[in-house]
């Protein structure tokens, strides 16, 4: 942990830690948000619905992430699903002291400012594929993003991805139903791209995920999210 992501923990700590189990809602769709979240320990997924009522995934805060920002900085209304992945740990701060901690401590803020613009272009590239990608590069994108964010390369150079993801957990990233994300999963799988061992993705082939993620020509730029 660098010098800025202890100050920003040693200024969330001033406040209650709540606790969350998996798949608990911490903050609903439209809801006004009661403040400023700091995860501690685990992993928040942020959904939206879509207009035929699949659920879509935007982003995974990962330990060390605060949310939500557009609301907390921009004041716009929130229009997101924050949901529990897994058990997490989490510090609550007022909306009004958070900003003037941001505003008495530039380095932070605009660290914070990068990880917000990094996290938009990776939406932005997400909502691409899903514009004019297929089901299978959909799938591939998913998978490739959670490898880079949430991966470990080991000695044979495989890289497992540690966060547990769910068949219904990549469909919601890439942005369809758990049956053709299955289906696409399968043919990853069988093409010895993909494993799966003790519920976890393991990925094979990294260069060749790559190209799944090919449409037209273009290949993912695997922006990190927040």
């Amino acid at each position: 942990m660098n010098e800025k992501e202890n100050e920003i923990e040693q200024f969330f700590a001033n406040y209650k830690l709540l606790g969350y189990k998996a798949k608990e809602i911490i903050i609903q769709m439209a809801d006004e948000p009661s403040g400023v979240y700091f995860i501690k320990e685990g992993f928040i997924k942020m959904n939206t619905i879509l207009a035929n009522g699949n659920e879509l995934t935007l982003n995974i805060f990962k330990p060390g992430s605060f949310f939500p920002m557009f609301w907390a900085l921009g004041e716009v209304p929130n229009n997101y699903i924050f949901e529990a992945m897994t058990e997490v740990e989490l510090y609550k701060a007022p909306r009004k002291e958070v900003i003037e901690f941001l505003n008495k401590n530039s380095k932070v803020a605009l660290g914070l400012i990068k990880r917000i613009l990094s996290g938009v272009d990776g939406l932005l590239t997400n909502y691409n594929h899903m514009l004019v990608g297929s089901a299978g590069t959909r799938v591939a994108s998913a998978l490739l993003v959670a490898a880079k964010r949430f991966g470990e390369v080991d000695t044979s150079g495989k890289t497992l991805i540690k966060l547990k993801l769910t068949h219904q957990d990549i469909a919601n990233l890439a942005g369809i139903s758990r049956e053709k994300a299955t289906i696409v999963i399968g043919e990853l799988v069988k093409d010895k791209i993909v494993e799966q061992i003790d519920r976890k993705f393991v990925i094979s082939d990294m260069d060749k995920l790559y190209e799944k993620t090919t449409f037209d020509g273009e290949l993912l730029t695997s922006s990190t999210v927040l």
